[in-house]
């Protein structure tokens, strides 16, 4: 069989099989298509694999105004592929556009951290459209100022985790507040009546809406969820600690359960119980919010309710598909079911 001294093209295909250009462009990009009949498609795709054919991508992509290409917003100083989190996240994103044909662009965090900057707005033009994942840096200003950023851009977005507006959007998440009160009935039904919330920040909306849940299930439980059983640590270890020794510090009056907002404060309250030579569910009991992946290693078997990351990035990433290849669709917000896995912390 002869060989060709360059790349192959369309024209040496429809030269072999007899065909105009034409011809074998459309049977190459559609492969369900009647223009062409159907052994001639199939003459035209062996052909093509005969002679190592393989398509233009920047042309195909200027044909069809897409590039096939996704971007990845990740508000957070610390380096993402370090946060658990979003590396499950990201690990379901990838299954989506490996399954549907696209490819990543991840943008650097840099400028204010919590949202992304005009530049990245800009530059994510380039892009057919953005994944967009909420962090602990981002307060509900933050998001709000994002959504509208985009909106204005018009670049199709899906936004992942902590997003609780009311702007019509593409949007994953969990519902938070029907996970804390999910938390206190299990804690109430194990015969806490002593609870404490380590969370990170009061201005997260995660902690917004999980405090709404907890307080509403204390409420139904004839308790209340004091002001001072309330700690915000901002991430800090120094700062859990001290939350946490003023909680032990009141002797009989103390928590005997306490419930985490996140990977990071559970893994906080292992390393003070450590620390101040303590045993759960010995001395206390510790429920926790978390994503299993991040916590797998944790001993004992930290007791939590569990958020879906991978199947958030996998969904995300085809809405995003879905809104890029079928425009004008509706928009949708998925509220993903969250776990229960009973360990030995409770």
């Amino acid at each position: 069989m002869e060989k060709l001294s360059a790349a192959p093209k369309l024209s040496d295909i429809a030269k072999r099989a007899g065909v105009s250009v034409a011809a074998v462009s459309i049977a190459l990009n559609n492969k369900e298509t009647t223009r062409v009949s159907a052994p001639k498609r199939e003459l035209i795709r062996k052909i093509a694999d005969e002679l190592g054919y393989s398509p233009n991508e920047l042309a195909r992509a200027l044909a069809e105004r897409r590039t096939r290409l996704l971007g990845l917003m990740v508000p957070l100083r610390d380096p993402i592929f370090f946060n658990l989190f979003i590396a499950q996240a990201l690990s379901g994103i990838q299954a989506t556009l490996m399954r549907r044909g696209y490819n990543l662009l991840i943008y650097s965090p840099s400028g204010r951290p919590g949202r992304m900057t005009r530049d990245q707005v800009l530059e994510s033009r380039f892009t057919d459209g953005v994944i967009f994942i909420n962090t602990r840096s981002c307060s509900a200003r933050d998001i709000n100022d994002t959504i509208h950023e985009l909106e204005s851009a018009k670049i199709p977005f899906t936004m992942i985790n902590s997003y609780y507006g009311r702007a019509p959007i593409n949007y994953v998440g969990v519902d938070d507040s029907k996970l804390g009160e999910a938390a206190i009935q299990y804690l109430v039904k194990n015969g806490h009546r002593r609870i404490a919330f380590l969370s990170g920040s009061a201005t997260l909306p995660t902690h917004v809406h999980l405090l709404q849940g907890l307080k509403k299930a204390m409420a139904a439980a004839g308790l209340e969820l004091r002001k001072s059983d309330i700690g915000c640590s901002g991430y800090e270890k120094d700062r859990a600690f001290a939350i946490l020794d003023e909680w032990f510090s009141r002797g009989r009056n103390r928590p005997t359960a306490i419930f985490t907002a996140d990977d990071s404060l559970l893994v906080h309250m292992y390393d003070y119980l450590e620390a101040r030579n303590l045993s759960t569910p010995g001395d206390i009991a510790i429920l926790a919010r978390a994503s299993e992946a991040n916590v797998g290693g944790l001993r004992p078997r930290p007791t939590a309710f569990f958020i879906p990351t991978f199947r958030m990035g996998e969904v995300a990433a085809e809405m995003l598909i879905d809104s890029i290849e079928k425009p004008g669709q509706e928009r949708h917000r998925v509220l993903l079911p969250f776990t229960f896995s009973p360990g030995r912390t409770t």
